[in-house]
């Protein structure tokens, strides 16, 4: 099942995996499979959705639609940002060529409706200055000989601090020319998503970060079940479920030494989970798919920190009624009442008694 990480290092771990991970494993693979520029004027680029974009589209729509569940909401921009410090410093002139990448930032990806999409930003641009700060001196002792996101991340910060100001002003080189854009931010709440390599089925949280392997992301071909999984690490980062974790060795908690509240906290990130869900407009019969899903995948690896897989069912069905007594909204949400069957068809009567609704700790 999708586990949350309770060590006390989990945070500067996971964001050390992201600030340190390549954007691909090779650039050869990356020029193969990713037209990102069009090949002359008036012509566009074969679009293709990757693991990344995927992810960052579904995590978007969560978190936005969420947004007031966090006090200090996240800045949205919908961009996946490149630069050439990202791959090896073998390939950073076959990536400069293929990319049109100088020392500024590429855009990789556009979340489709997001805020830099209403911009007007497109995959292949490439961002050369920051409200009139030129990007090509940044941060260049985060550039060293091997692939990292360092310096990449570093701009990321730089942009969030910027938008929380108001608009941003940026320059873009796009196709040779270069243009004036001004973008805003939309609000979000529940963290930023990473797809990590890895070979395990499986997603965790950090409380700041969401991160999902590529097989989970591989064998996930439903975006609503998707969904899902990002909705529940989600939670745990609203819920500051890591904060309250904090000093919990893992190895402790799945030898069962408090791990009583390590499976509290993983019926209130599935309990949120389907608010977040409602919210969005995903279909809320995914939920039971992927545990049920999930539970064939990883038979023998069910940790005693998480409930079994019938009261998890009964749990998030239970939600699912909870809200459709209390409201109209999953009625509206759900694209049919048939919406509701899988879950039915899974999970036993719900304890209503034993189920309660998490608080968010804004």
């Amino acid at each position: 099942m999708v586990k949350v990480m309770v060590m006390k290092r989990t945070r500067s771990r996971l964001v050390a995996a992201v600030r340190l991970a390549p954007v691909a494993a090779t650039a050869l693979a990356l020029t193969a499979v990713s037209p990102v520029r069009a090949s002359g004027p008036g012509s566009q680029a074969t679009p293709i959705v990757t693991q990344d974009l995927r992810l960052a589209s579904v995590g978007y729509r969560i978190a936005r639609q969420n947004a007031d569940r966090c006090q200090s909401p996240e800045r949205l921009t919908g961009l996946l940002l490149h630069d050439r410090a990202a791959y090896d410093a073998r390939d950073r002139g076959l990536i400069g060529a293929r990319f049109g990448l100088g020392e500024g930032f590429g855009v990789r990806d556009v979340v489709e409706g997001s805020a830099a999409d209403r911009a007007g930003l497109r995959r292949g641009d490439e961002i050369v200055a920051l409200n009139g700060t030129a990007m090509a001196g940044f941060a260049q002792d985060l550039v060293g000989r091997k692939a990292s996101y360092q310096r990449s991340d570093a701009f990321e910060t730089l942009l969030d601090t910027a938008l929380r100001q108001g608009a941003a002003t940026l320059l873009l080189r796009r196709d040779d020319t270069l243009r004036t854009l001004h973008l805003t931010a939309d609000a979000g709440c529940g963290g930023h998503w990473v797809v990590l390599p890895g070979k395990a089925f499986n997603a965790w949280s950090d409380g700041h970060y969401v991160a999902v392997t590529s097989r989970l992301m591989t064998e996930i071909t439903d975006d609503a079940e998707l969904a899902f999984v990002v909705a529940h690490e989600m939670s745990h980062n609203i819920l500051r479920h890591q904060e309250a974790l904090r000093g919990r060795s893992a190895l402790l908690s799945q030898l069962g030494f408090g791990s009583a509240r390590v499976k509290d906290t993983e019926i209130e990130a599935d309990t949120l989970a389907i608010g977040l869900l409602a919210r969005a407009g995903y279909d809320l019969s995914a939920p039971a798919r992927f545990l049920v899903r999930a539970a064939q995948k990883r038979p023998f690896d069910v940790p005693i920190t998480h409930p079994g897989l019938k009261r998890r069912i009964g749990i998030v069905a239970a939600e699912i009624a909870r809200l459709q007594v209390s409201s109209s909204r999953v009625a509206v949400f759900a694209p049919s009442n048939a919406a509701f069957d899988g879950i039915r068809a899974h999970a036993p009567a719900p304890d209503l008694a034993t189920t309660s609704t998490p608080k968010t700790a804004d």
